[in-house]
């Protein structure tokens, strides 16, 4: 890596002219560090034959020219680091019968401000990306394949946030933020295009450590998603939540505990508003043994707008423990206006292995779960990563990446943008290997989504495995495997259930430090009789089809 310092840039550029120091720094192809910048450049391109077996559309075969080059500009410093990543795809294919160009552009962002420490926070990130858009497509499309799938998705998020830790009697955080989802209709989903804003206020307060016979904690969250697709109106949340622990012995105290939430559809033109107030109080147990090692039992009644609901009794459970400095387990159990509900979080960090396992239910949208995309990753990745042979395990549960680091996980959630109110269950399980040769990742997800007002239930099931093995110091065979289940159940669409495979093997090696060149072979498979819900279809390789591929790439980073 070159660095140039800033004496040395005034040097050679007049200090009123950036621009002439820009086009310098890329015209001579360095990764550069000027004060706390690192630029990096690439270019990259493949070539891929596709061999399809379509029951729709029988068979075909074409071959595709990919040339992507893309940039990457990380800055960071004392109380201010950001990243923004450019890339753009340009495709050219070929077959029998005709040829066909296409050009994506994509970007992602993150900046984070602290201007007076923790007092005082500001953050921004967004990205345009593009995505697939329904349910039964899910790790069966991107460019290569089933691309009139993809949504082409911009979001973007503004945030404040303000921490007093130091306090003696209270304690407290306090977050606002001000989010934007927006996509462009597809070939498949037939006008389902979001167009939402979201309005987002929450915080807490609790003790601080000098209180030793009343821990007690209060936190507040409210939402505001307004959905301008369709009319569909705003989309209301609020939610409260509180207890006091009463110490009567040393490691025993009386809890007495509440909690409310509502959500609320309003501006509806087809139908009146929809509503659900739920709430609960209750009183208990709790042993304690420390900040993070406690575990609470109370007995709770509802008290709910639906009548089924109310008057209800129900045992909650409230804990936190930490086994050691290496792991961290919370959970908690209760009940909402939808049934019971439960919530945990479990992670584990040793030297060579990490793992970490969530699960969450939550009354949410599309445009919700875009916004704030749920990372449990074990993995720490530079942005511009190739493969997981350039990753490593964190040494900490708390590590905090660098301005050019990022958390990865090796799936990504699946959502359909029909940006629907459901009642989301999400697992999530991650587990990483890294020691001497083999660096591994592995992954099983669940998702269950069921529409508030309409009557359809989405499942999906994911297990997925990434694995590198370094041969030598310069070659790496990289090989993943992800499966998916997905099935639908609704009086409004057809039942359905689909089958998908997504499995790539490949090789690459690296010439110096600024070349690599990589074959590689993906199989693609997609089986069922699920037409996805949002109409319009499968696609054109349809709801069965089976995609060979093989590939021939190479890369160059500017350094």
């Amino acid at each position: 890596m070159v660095t140039i310092t800033q004496k040395e840039a005034t040097k050679h550029c007049f200090a009123k002219k950036p621009l002439c120091i820009a086009v310098s720094m890329l015209l001579s192809g360095s990764n550069v560090a000027y004060a706390n910048l690192d630029i990096t450049a690439k270019a990259e391109a493949e070539s891929i034959f596709q061999d399809v077996d379509s029951e729709e559309n029988g068979d075909f075969s074409f071959t595709t020219l990919s040339l992507s080059p893309s940039i990457t500009a990380a800055y960071q410093s004392r109380k201010f680091n950001g990243l923004w990543q450019g890339k753009l795809t340009h495709l050219e294919r070929d077959n029998d019968d005709l040829s066909r160009e296409d050009t994506y552009s994509e970007y992602t962002y993150s900046a984070n401000w602290t201007p007076f420490d923790e007092a005082l926070g500001f953050q921004a990130a967004g990205s345009l990306t593009y995505q697939n858009a329904q349910a039964g497509n899910f790790l069966v499309s991107d460019f290569f394949t089933n691309a009139d799938a993809l949504a082409k998705t911009r979001s973007n998020r503004l945030g404040v946030t303000s921490t007093l830790s130091q306090g003696d009697w209270i304690r407290g955080n306090a977050q606002a933020s001000y989010s934007d989802v927006a996509s462009e209709r597809n070939a498949l989903n037939n006008g389902f295009a979001l167009d939402n804003d979201t309005y987002q206020m929450s915080g807490s307060v609790y003790n601080g450590d000098r209180a030793e016979y009343f821990i007690w904690q209060l936190t507040g969250s409210f939402q505001n998603t307004e959905r301008a697709q369709a009319d569909q109106g705003d989309f209301i949340s609020r939610n409260a939540s509180g207890y006091v622990d009463m110490h009567f012995l040393k490691n025993w105290a009386v809890r007495i505990t509440g909690a409310h939430e509502g959500n609320q559809i309003s501006n509806r033109n087809d139908t009146a508003s929809l509503v659900r107030k739920f709430n609960s109080y209750g009183a208990g147990l709790t042993y304690r043994q420390g900040e993070n090692r406690y575990v609470s039992i109370t007995a709770n009644t509802t008290d709910s707008d639906i009548e089924s609901d109310d008057g209800e009794s129900f045992i909650g459970l409230d804990m936190q423990w930490a086994l050691s400095t290496r792991t961290s387990i919370s959970a908690n159990y209760g009940r909402r206006f939808f049934g019971e509900t439960a919530g945990a979080n479990i992670s584990y960090n040793s030297k060579y292995f990490r793992t970490a396992f969530g699960y969450s239910e939550d009354v949410t949208n599309t445009s919700r779960l875009l916004s704030n995309p749920e990372n449990l990753g074990v993995f720490v990745c530079p942005v511009n990563a190739g493969s997981i042979a350039n990753c490593f395990q964190p040494n900490s549960l708390n590590y905090v990446p660098s301005a050019d680091e990022q958390f990865v996980q090796f799936t990504t959630q699946n959502v359909e943008f029909n940006d629907d109110i459901i009642v989301r269950k999400s697992s999530n399980f991650q587990m990483g290997y890294d020691f001497s040769r083999v660096t591994l990742g592995m992954s099983w997800r669940y998702f269950e989504d069921d529409a508030l007002d309409q009557d359809r239930l989405t499942r999906t099931y994911s297990i997925g495995s990434t694995l590198s093995y370094r041969i030598g110091s310069y070659t790496n065979i990289n090989t993943s495997i992800n499966f998916a289940n997905v099935t639908q159940r609704s009086e409004q669409f057809q039942d359905g259930e689909s089958d998908n495979w997504n499995a790539k093997l490949g090789i690459e090696r690296t010439f110096g430090r600024t070349l690599t060149v990589t074959a590689n072979l993906n199989y693609i498979d997609r089986s069922g009789d699920l037409i996805n819900g949002g109409g319009g279809g499968n696609g054109f390789f349809g709801a069965n089809f089976t995609d060979k591929q093989v590939s021939l790439g190479i890369t160059y980073t500017y350094q």
